[in-house]
């Protein structure tokens, strides 16, 4: 594998391999205090509004870039704005401090009517910001270096979005931000991958080598020869091989896509997939302080369903893991499998049952949808007793639980969790790891560690019991998209592969030339 795989949701298309390069933001004058005989009054003000005006109404871009650095501009330029802040100024606050409340105020006024207009309120905060910098001279251009690199960054304003020159800037992660943001529709407009909300980007450092799949929303860190290899061919797509390979005839098993947003569907649409084989929810609830509401949840599952039509799309519910905490949910278990998997789940309920019931509705929602809903590593059948009962009660119709760890996958085990469940789906990433031993953050298991023998045997006899049950099996981890593991999946029997969508055309290449 790699030193570390980090993950967020993915905007564009695409993958860029390169150095970090972490942008650091200057310290912002927020005081600006007026000394005597020397106040920062309204005339002052004005013209660092202006001048920040001006800057974006002359970015050059065009399409949905422009219409974002116009929008901006335009607020700026609005009377009221300046009306505002003069009322604070006469109150007796200094000059940040009224641009600040004028900003608030235009952004609460914004929140309010919901929507598109809540998600542009965050849009004010950056203009407040680069409206003090410009009266307090700091500059804002960063010192880039000269060799292209890919921009890692807490969060990126839409004006810096517009400015990145797409010639030395190979790709963008955030720590924060959303797929829909300005920011993040600027740089889809100018073709450059995107990973937003990646909760540990702060730990990455500048120089270091960065591997980004924006149509996976993945992050690999110090990525190693063996994944620098497997994605070799997609930051080199052959368009034409891409295209015939899209339309030729059907596989042994079905190729599906491994999502982390539903912004990231018409990507995984575009390089061939047959439908989602795993939608990793968890980017819902990171960096919270609260679980996402009912509403929300189903605003997203919605979008997802309805991307997809009558294509099976398959969505794993929130899957804690121990370097991701959450502070609205209760530790649950011990030992190596400790604040892992449904166990978590099922010692906070209240989260479970919101989830299940928002994906039932947006089920509702898309009466064509064909939504297939599992629980994360399982460690027992009683486990999947209670996820299967509580789904079912939701009204959710196809329930699954995804095997991840060595123990379950016992003869009598295996069996007592199909007995619950409609179809199983096998995550090689931990299943390899646990199986043979190797700590997940040490960097030394491989693709090809998942082809040793003792992984394989267990792989394989989760496959027979699946299929002796009649019920669909499938491969979502990483190995999935390794042509030689893939080839060994089948053979076994497997019913379905998924993959990063930008690894699907070269997957489908090598399995339609056959064993």
């Amino acid at each position: 594998m790699s030193e570390r795989v980090l993950v967020g949701a993915g905007v564009g298309s695409g993958v860029a391999n390169g150095p970090a390069f972490v942008l650091t933001r200057p310290t912002q004058s927020l005081a600006l205090i007026s000394t005597p005989g020397n106040r920062i009054g309204l005339i002052a003000i004005k013209k660092a509004i202006d001048k920040v005006a001006s800057d974006l109404e002359n970015i050059k871009t065009a399409g949905a870039a422009l219409e974002v650095t116009q929008a901006l501009a335009m607020i700026l330029r609005d009377p009221t704005l300046l009306e505002v802040v003069k009322s604070f100024l006469a109150e007796g606050l200094e000059a940040s401090d009224a641009l600040k409340r004028a900003f608030d105020k235009f952004a609460r006024q914004l929140e309010q009517l919901g929507g598109y207009f809540a998600a542009r309120a965050a849009d004010l905060g950056y203009l407040c910001s680069r409206v003090i910098d410009e009266l307090a001279g700091v500059q804002n251009g960063a010192d880039f270096p000269a060799e292209p690199f890919i921009l890692v960054a807490d969060s990126i304003s839409p004006i810096d979005a517009a400015a990145l020159d797409p010639k030395r800037v190979l790709g963008v992660i955030t720590g924060k931000g959303t797929p829909t943001s300005h920011a993040s529709i600027i740089i889809r407009a100018a073709n450059l991958p995107m990973v937003v909300g990646v909760v540990d980007a702060a730990t990455i450092q500048t120089g270091q080598q960065l591997l980004l799949d924006a149509t996976s929303g993945q992050v690999y860190v110090n990525p190693s020869n063996d994944v620098l290899g497997h994605y070799r061919n997609a930051t080199h797509p052959d368009t034409a091989l891409i295209a015939a390979i899209r339309d030729s005839g059907p596989l042994e098993a079905s190729l599906f896509a491994n999502l982390g947003s539903s912004i990231e569907s018409a990507q995984a649409l575009e390089s061939g997939a047959e439908g989602v084989g795993l939608f990793r929810t968890e980017l819902l609830y990171l960096g919270r302080k609260t679980p996402p509401e009912f509403e929300e949840q189903v605003e997203e599952y919605s979008a997802l369903l309805a991307n997809f039509g009558s294509r099976r799309v398959l969505v794993r519910v929130l899957d804690l893991d121990f370097d991701k905490p959450l502070p609205f949910l209760k530790p649950a278990g011990s030992g190596q499998y400790a604040n892992r998997g449904l166990q978590v789940l099922l010692a906070n309920p209240e989260v479970l049952k919101t989830q299940l019931e928002a994906l039932a509705q947006a089920a509702k929602l898309n009466p064509n949808s064909n939504l297939w809903v599992m629980a994360p590593m399982v460690l027992n059948a009683l486990e999947v007793r209670a996820f299967a009962s509580l789904a079912r009660e939701a009204g959710l119709t196809k329930v699954g639980a995804m095997i991840e760890v060595p123990e379950v996958a016992e003869p009598a085990e295996i069996a007592a969790i199909l007995a619950e469940v409609d179809f199983l789906s096998i995550g090689t990433n931990d299943l390899t790891h646990y199986t043979l031993g190797e700590s997940r953050e040490s960097g030394t298991i491989t693709l090809a560690d998942t082809r040793q023998p003792k992984v394989m045997q267990i792989i394989k006899s989760v496959v027979a019991a699946a299929k002796s049950a009649a019920k669909p099996v499938g491969i979502c981890g990483e190995a999935a998209s390794d042509p030689e593991s893939a080839k060994l999946f089948i053979s076994f029997g497997v019913d379905s592969l998924s993959a990063s969508p930008a690894l699907l055309p070269g997957l489908r290449a090598e399995l339609s030339q056959g064993f």
